[in-house]
This record gives C-alpha cells, structure tokens and sequence, in this order.
C-alpha cells in the first residue's frame, strides 16, 4: 500500500514539472504574443485601377497589331517522375483539382493506392530515381483534371512487371468520369518481358478531341506473351509505371491572363515558426493591412499575371524559400520585392515591385514565302532561372522541361514574343534556345541562338529562318534598355 502512495507522489511531482514546462515554453509563442501583435500597412506600387505597372507591354505570342492571329503553347499539362516516393506531379498545368492514380486488387472493390519501389527508368533529364507499383491489380484508374487546357495531344509512360506480373494490357480513356469508355488500344504487349526491364509507351490524342473537365485513363492488365518469365499471377503479379506525362496545348495570352495574383511573406528573423504568407487578387493589394508579431523580418512579394501558378515551395521557411516559373509559362508577367521589416509598432512599408522576367523577341527578315512553316518550337537549353532572394547559394530546385511551341501565319506575323523568366539577375548571364521550324512533312530546320541576358532587358535576334546555312545561323542581336539594357543578335 505504501508503494502505491509513493508512485501518487512522483506522478504528482512529474504532473507539476510537465505544466512547469508547458507554461515556460507557451510564453514564447506565437499564440502568447497576440497582445503583441502590431499592424504593418503595406503601399504597393502599381495596383490602381489606372496603373498597368503590372502588365507587360510585349504583345502575346505570335501576333503583331495589324494581323493577330491564334496561338497555342504546347507542353507538359502533367508530369510524373514519382523520384520523392510521392503520387504529386512534378508538372502540374493547374491546382485547382488534384490527379490521382488508385488502383483495384483482384475482385476487390476497394481503390487502393500504388507503393513507391525503387529502379525507376530514366526519362530526359529525369533520373531514373522511383517508380509506382500495383500488387495484383485488376484494373488501374489514372485521373486527370483537363479544364482550361485547350487540347491534349499525347499521352505516354513507361510500363514493367514482376516475373509473375501482367505483360500486356488493354488501355481505354473516358471524358464523362467513367460513365462510358473509348478504347484507346487494345493490345499492348511489352517488348521487354524480363522483371527489370521498362517499355516506353505513347499515345497520340491530337484526333481524339478531348474536352471537359476530367480525363481518365483505364488499365485493364493481362497476362500477355510472357517471353521466359514465370507463369502470369493475377492475384501477387505486379505492374509497374514511371514518367507518366499528359502533353496538350493551352491558348497563349500577352499582358495578362487567368491568374492575377500577389504573393506575400514575412519570414521572423530569429523564430522560425513565425511565418506569415497569402495570396491576395490584385483588387485587394493596394489595401493590404497585416497584424503581425513584433520583431524583425526578411519579407518578400511577388506577382503573378500568367496563365499558370508559380513553382513555390509547398512549406516555405526562410531558408528554402524560391520562385520559379515554367518556361512553357511564356508569356508571364512576374514581378517582385524583397526586402527588411521591423515592426515594434503600427507601421507603414513601401513595396516598389520589379520585373523578374525579361523579353525576347524573334524578327524574321526573310524575303521568301514562310507560310510553309506551320509551328516553331523554342527549347530552352540553359539551366532554368529562379528567384532565392534569402539565400545567395542555393541548388537550382527546378526541374522544368516544357517547351514553348507556336503556331501562327509566320508569312503575316513576322515576329515572335515570349517572356523569360529571370529571377535576379543583375549581371549578364549566359542564354541559349534551339529553335525548331516544322511543316506539315517534319522538321524544316533546327538551329540555336544563343547570348547574355540579364533581368529586365529587352533582347531581339533579327535574321532569315530559311536560309542553307550552318545552324548555328546569323541573327543579328539588339539589346532595349528600356528596362534596362538594350541587345541585337543574329542567327
């Protein structure tokens, strides 16, 4: 009986240490400092209804005044690499809905969701990294949220089994969310049979005339010519996919777009935890009024007037804190600030946004016909650009492999206008695209251009896109310092 009362005892001093504890640690926080909390009036540059600060005056894609025509960007809608052992896309064309890809065991009825296993397959500049795999899948349901793309032209992975695993599969998509299905193909056996092997698959949709809100793609596995592997066991067999990708087409639009955003984020200097960001619409921006704890902050805004959100960190600190942008993003108009913050009181702060991007510009001075060019793809061959105001050193976090692709009358528009995204770069650096001229028989040509950049700059490379030349070629460069610099080059 006395060990019973002893064991109250220390429970009732360890009860007393805990609240000891608890208490010294909530007088530190965020919550404990509401009596503490001081509001900052931020003043925007460029937010009045009259002002255009934050729209580009470079026309859209492909046009000129006189005779605009339509124009699409084609690239990666979504992406797949699965290399974080997550099912969130590395490319995502919208967040508005989330994709998803589950899957049916057996006769089970239940959707259950893919393992992350190792030896994925290289993909472009992709490392080969992780993969997805179904155990004894009956059926796979990939579905992908479309609305807002204006078309999708290719759908592709890659594919690989277990010995015992399916090495053929029948493939259907549907428009209507699973009410009715089209076959997309119904045999698709592996060319590869061995358990480490990978089978690249691509599927042309440009015909299919896909719309909607949701795209879903069916797999319906099947024990396929098995080459010398194992007997087919539906029920432990298991399929493997890597590198899915959705390829389509989005309408490009110059000086604005769907998305009309302020970013904003004020990380403590000395807490950690302390971290306050949003997104407001443009509308609100020139009333922004935050309460926020005393202290010093590192802060940084940035605007987003495109057809597509930002690459941003999902969990932003201080010290992984980026921006970037897709460059299939082509006509983004991004500006942003960045600076120091006290706050010990009621306060006012300036926020003078600057451009992140800078303009490049094709001229084409060819005397013959151009109208046998039907679309141009510009490739970017340096590494992507961001934004890491915080820290100077920082590994490049972008993966980005979309392209911009335009398709106009280049016999009436003569010109061709895209925004490069930047980040800060107050010293020229180096820049490099491969131009690709295609007609309805192929490639017509390919060649590269390529200079020094720095933001905010307006660059112009003037020169014929069909001549027999080296393809390196000779455009001329201009530099425009208007903004900041002015660049000719040729080709």
């Amino acid at each position: 009986m006395s060990s019973l009362f002893v064991k109250k005892d220390r429970l009732s001093f360890y009860f007393i240490i805990l609240l000891a504890v608890a208490a010294c640690k909530k007088e530190g926080s965020v919550d404990d400092q509401n009596e503490n909390l001081q509001a900052v009036q931020f003043k925007i540059s460029g937010f009045t209804s009259e002002s255009i600060v934050l729209k580009s005056s470079s026309p859209p894609i492909g046009t000129q005044s006189a005779n605009p025509v339509s124009n699409y960007v084609e690239g990666y809608l979504y992406f797949w690499s699965f290399n974080d052992s997550s099912l969130v896309p590395d490319i995502a064309y919208q967040d508005e809905n989330v994709p998803s890809i589950t899957y049916l065991k057996g006769t089970g009825t239940d959707e259950k969701t893919p393992n992350s296993v190792g030896s994925g397959a290289k993909y472009l500049d992709y490392a080969a990294g992780r993969a997805i795999s179904c155990d004894g899948p009956s059926e796979i349901l990939v579905k992908i949220p479309i609305q807002g793309a204006d078309q999708i032209t290719e759908f592709g992975f890659h594919a690989g089994s277990s010995t015992t695993g399916p090495k053929d599969f029948e493939l259907y998509y549907s428009v209507d969310e699973g009410e009715t299905y089209e076959i997309l193909q119904v045999e698709n056996q592996f060319g590869e049979t061995k358990s480490t092997a990978w089978n690249d698959y691509n599927y042309q949709l440009s015909d299919k005339n896909i719309t909607g809100s949701y795209l879903w793609f069916k797999f319906l596995p099947k024990e396929g010519i098995r080459g010398e592997g194992s007997a087919y066991n539906s029920t432990s067999g298991t399929l493997r996919f890597d590198n899915i990708r959705l390829v389509g087409m989005s309408s490009s639009s110059g000086g604005g777009g769907a998305i009309n955003k302020l970013h904003y984020y004020l990380f403590h200097k000395t807490k950690p935890e302390v971290v306050v960001t949003g997104t407001i619409d443009y509308e609100e921006a020139s009333s922004l009024k935050l309460n926020v704890p005393e202290g010093k902050y590192s802060i940084c805004f940035v605007s987003n007037t495109s057809n597509r959100d930002l690459i941003l960190p999902s969990n932003p600190t201080l010290s992984n804190f980026y921006v970037g942008n897709y460059f299939s993003n082509a006509n983004a108009d991004i500006f942003g600030y960045y600076g120091e913050l006290e706050v010990n009181g009621e306060t006012d702060h300036e926020v003078k946004l600057r451009r992140l991007f800078s303009q490049i510009k094709l001229e084409f001075t060819d005397a013959s016909d151009l109208s046998v060019i039907s679309k141009i793809r510009i490739s970017q061959q340096h590494e992507s650009f961001f934004f890491a105001p915080f820290l100077s050193n920082m590994t490049n976090p972008i993966l980005d492999q979309s392209d911009v692709e335009v398709v106009g009358d280049f016999q009436q528009n003569k010109q061709l206008v895209f925004n490069q995204f930047m980040g800060e770069q107050t010293l020229a650096v180096p820049i490099k695209y491969s131009i690709s001229l295609l007609g309805t028989n192929g490639v017509l040509r390919t060649f590269q251009l390529q200079s020094t950049l720095k933001q905010n700059m307006q660059l112009v490379f003037r020169g014929n896109l069909l001549v027999d030349v080296d393809p390196i070629g000779t455009f001329q460069i201009r530099r425009d310092m208007d903004w900041d610099g002015d660049q000719e080059a040729t080709f």
